[in-house]
């Protein structure tokens, strides 16, 4: 069996053939700490969705922790510090290896691959490793043998047979975007910034003033409602209110930021390694509203790219077609035809 996961900034995601069928899972990072009243555990019970019991009470993760934030104004809390692992935190700790159990099937076949899709900056720290490792290390207790790539390099696999599995590959995800640059199936060149979803629902939040009051009288940013929100937009092309034109804008900068460092990292000694044309190719959950490719062609008459831009493709599978390009660079590494060339 074959199977790759997903590490998102805002949900981890799973993707696995069987039988012929593509089986999808994802799961949201969030969670929340409620006390353990005897009304509550009977709410969560009839929920039915994944909880268990902590020292501060009862501990509601997923979906229903969503859900559970917003009827209770509570803070939601997540597994994750943007793409990193909370240090010292094993209530945290424990969650992660009950959200991998989640995503993938135990007791698999011997001989069964995991691949870990993860972004990692350009120069990862001795922590970055080691988060890796750790999330690897879950993976490889649920009886698979981890490897890793990129999102953006899953991209190229997912989706440039078109092209020869050549072209330049962004990955906009909830808290980073991860770009790789690959010629016929080999990745020349990877970058990440720490932007996504995250910084463009804070900004909106901030711009709107959008607070609310938590049940010990604190108040706080409420991000909660505008990731819903941003979530749900299907087009940039119609802007019918304020907020939808400011979030245009936050992706018209989100996409001058990535293509400027696109021209910084194109330098002299990479470009003699690739065509004078290659394909870009967008995807990763934030690239689900129509009109994304349009703003990228409009930012690339304003950086100039020591390449041309031979297509310019938006994915419709934002979600999972990096797990799709995992899949198949693991089925093709497994190729006796490959594997005797």
């Amino acid at each position: 069996m074959q199977i790759a996961i997903e590490f998102g900034g805002g949900e981890f995601r799973s993707l696995r053939r069987e039988g012929g069928r593509l089986l999808a899972r994802r799961v949201p990072t969030d969670y929340v700490v409620v006390n353990s009243l005897d009304a509550q555990r009977r709410l969560l019970e009839r929920h039915g969705e994944g909880f268990a019991a902590c020292d501060e009470g009862m501990l509601v993760y997923g979906m229903a922790a969503r859900e559970l934030a917003e009827l209770l104004s509570i803070p939601l809390q997540s597994v994750l510090d943007g793409t990193r692992l909370r240090q010292n935190d094993p209530v945290s700790r424990q969650l992660l290896g009950a959200l991998v159990e989640g995503l993938l099937p135990p007791s698999p076949p011997a001989g069964s691959r995991g691949l870990v899709i993860a972004a990692l900056s350009d120069e990862p720290t001795l922590d970055e490793e080691h988060d890796l490792q750790f999330l690897s290390h879950l993976v490889k207790l649920r009886g698979y043998a981890p490897e890793t790539i990129s999102p953006s390099l899953g991209l190229i696999f997912g989706e440039g047979s078109d092209f020869g599995y050549s072209g330049i590959a962004v990955h906009l995800d909830h808290c980073s975007v991860d770009v790789s640059i690959a010629f016929q199936t080999r990745q020349v060149a990877t970058f990440t910034l720490p932007f996504g979803g995250a910084r463009m629902d804070r900004e909106i939040a901030l711009s709107e003033k959008n607070y609310v009051r938590l049940q010990d009288g604190r108040e706080a940013l409420d991000i909660r409602p505008l990731q819903e929100w941003r979530e749900g937009v299907l087009t940039l092309n119609r802007i019918i209110d304020p907020r939808t034109l400011e979030l245009r804008n936050q992706y018209r900068e989100l996409a001058h930021v990535i293509l400027f460092r696109l021209q910084q990292e194109l330098t002299p000694r990479l470009l003699h390694q690739l065509p004078r044309r290659l394909p870009l190719i967008i995807g990763g959950p934030l690239a689900k509203p129509a009109g994304l490719e349009h703003i990228f062609s409009q930012s690339l008459l304003n950086v100039e790219l020591p390449l041309q831009i031979s297509a310019l493709r938006r994915v419709t599978d934002f979600r999972f077609a990096s797990l799709r390009g995992g899949l198949l660079l693991s089925e093709l590494v497994q190729s006796p035809a490959l594997k005797a060339a």
